[in-house]
């Protein structure tokens, strides 16, 4: 065998190795796209934040500071309200249906309002989770 074929059988056996990523060739290939992750990005979307899209999604304490208003969501379907320091100041049951909550009291009055990301807003004012 000639030198120039020798060299030419080691070039191709070695090209022939590269981009593998077989552990005996000592080199890993770069990553595809969708080997790489993509980093989550630094603004919160309102998935990230719990945007409320069925009624179990409401379990828990939500607040207004400005109204002094603050409501008490049961796993069960019904609520608590305090309002302005008036501790069970109203009962009743909740719903959560297309963006709109109806929370309707023992006292037979219902009041409606609507999901905005991760706010309640509703006439008496804006619901933030605790």
């Amino acid at each position: 065998m000639s030198m120039t074929t020798a060299v030419a059988v080691v070039t191709i056996g070695l090209l022939g190795a590269c981009g593998t990523d077989d552990p005996d060739t000592g080199t890993e290939p770069d990553p595809t796209p969708s080997q790489t992750s993509d980093a989550p990005s630094a603004e919160p979307t309102d998935e990230a934040v719990g945007t409320p899209e069925t009624a179990a999604d409401l379990v828990g304490t939500w607040r207004a500071e400005e109204a002094d208003w603050t409501v008490r969501f049961a796993a069960d379907g019904t609520f608590v309200e305090d309002y302005e320091g008036v501790q069970d100041f109203r009962t009743g049951t909740y719903a959560l249906e297309d963006g709109v909550v109806t929370i309707e009291g023992g006292d037979g009055n219902a009041t409606e309002g609507t999901v905005e990301g991760s706010s309640l807003v509703f006439r008496l004012g804006t619901l933030e989770r605790q």
